[in-house]
């Protein structure tokens, strides 16, 4: 075996140990929700509503129009109960979500085959890649009166790109990071050519998301829409055909997505939903009395190292467009909501959510390439990786009291409530 066929292997192994710790835990963390997710004394969680529905359907009461992630619970139900099945599930959706992340960093990251292409950089990143996964708001444990951000509130006002109470997030998000980079990947040469492997797994993912949970593709279409409207007005429409090609890519999502808002918001709804309302962080504003404050907690990484990054956004299309994809975000949960009951739902929420993981990630690889072209150390990579270190301690913080059954909003025992 030569030195290049050892690495790679090395790499994999070290990638795949991550991968099944990570796993083991969230396994544990999901089955306590599928036992105890419906009563007062912890693990609060949607869970129990989504059994409910793979086993009865429309007879369960809920009305739920992403049938992907229940899907893959019938099939497993098959074979174990039903908490096994969604349990199972949701682990291995979430570890093919650190595999295609571990692609397109390694892709973008260690792209050079020379010989600066060196095992560590590629152990870096692997270990980089997982740590993604469990960054979170800065949150820290009570010290008396002392708590951070919020004094009765971890997670709802700041929010994180890693909410492992909810099950049809995680889900979406192996397709959701797929869509993301190759959009990212057409985008930046669809005015030219059209790469037409790009093309097809970017629409299959898409729709694939969607039918997970649409929270992703709401902002990514909106965002998405307004970038292609800038270019093509900036070419003065020389570009209609590639845009027009590009378009037919949203086809088969768009078709889902009016489907999806006829089953919630259409007349043959028997609840209170009436459409889509506006505000001004209205729905935001019931969890904290300062949005501002809840967003740079959420996403004091990304934002601080946006002041070193900012002259990069030029040239970098997948840097500029999660930023711009993480502001659409912001809009979209603080000026829209869903009238009648899902109106304290915060729905919108959940695109937020997805806003600022792929903000995350963006900055992690613009960071991890700032310091493999660095041979010194400089305030950038001090302060970036700081940073980063103080989100994923603040959430292996908020997962071990989650794992431990702690409310995933207050981090005090739910038995207290």
């Amino acid at each position: 075996m030569n030195t290049k066929r050892k690495e790679k292997v090395t790499d994999i192994a070290f990638f795949l140990i991550l991968i099944t710790v990570f796993s083991y835990y969230i396994w544990q963390l999901v089955y306590a929700q599928t036992i105890y997710g419906d009563r007062i004394d912890g693990y609060r969680s949607d869970i129990g509503a989504y059994m409910a529905y793979m086993l009865e359907g429309a007879d369960s009461g809920y009305i739920i129009s992403y049938p992907l992630f229940f899907w893959l619970g019938r099939l497993f139900n098959l074979f174990m109960p039903i908490d096994k099945a969604i349990t199972w599930v949701q682990v291995l959706l979430n570890a093919l979500s650190m595999i295609f992340t571990k692609y397109y960093f390694d892709k973008l990251v260690c792209k050079d085959k020379t010989e600066n292409d060196v095992l560590y950089k590629h152990l870096i990143v692997s270990f980089i890649t997982v740590m993604c996964f469990l960054l979170s708001m800065w949150w820290l444990p009570r010290f008396g009166k002392i708590a951070l951000p919020f004094k009765y509130q971890a997670f709802q006002g700041s929010y994180s790109g890693n909410p492992w109470h909810n099950s049809t997030y995680i889900a979406t998000r192996p397709f959701a990071i797929v869509a993301f980079f190759s959009f990212t990947s057409l985008l930046d040469s669809y005015e030219k050519k059209i790469d037409v492997k790009d093309a097809i797994v970017f629409t299959v993912s898409l729709l694939l998301t969607t039918l997970a949970k649409p929270s992703f593709t709401f902002v990514l279409v909106s965002t998405a829409g307004l970038v292609m409207a800038f270019k093509l007005i900036a070419a003065k429409f020389k570009n209609f055909k590639s845009t027009m090609l590009l378009t037919l890519c949203f086809v088969p999502t768009f078709i889902d997505l009016f489907y999806q808002f006829f089953m919630v918001f259409g007349e043959g709804n028997p609840t209170e939903e009436h459409g889509i309302g506006f505000g001004w962080f209205d729905c935001w504003k019931m969890f904290t009395d300062n949005v501002a404050a809840g967003i740079f907690y959420a996403n004091a990484f990304a934002l601080i190292c946006l002041i070193w990054f900012a002259r990069d956004l030029k040239k970098d299309c997948l840097y500029r467009f999660s930023l711009l994809m993480f502001i659409v975000s912001v809009l979209e949960a603080g000026l829209l909501y869903e009238k009648g009951e899902r109106f304290v739902h915060f729905n919108f929420c959940w695109g937020y959510m997805h806003g600022i993981f792929f903000f995350e990630v963006a900055t992690a690889i613009k960071l991890l390439q700032h310091t493999f072209s660095k041979k010194r150390c400089d305030l950038l990579m001090i302060v970036g990786w700081t940073l980063f270190l103080i989100h994923l301690v603040a959430g292996i913080c908020y997962f071990k009291g989650m794992y431990y059954g702690l409310d995933y909003n207050t981090m005090i025992p739910c038995t207290w409530l």
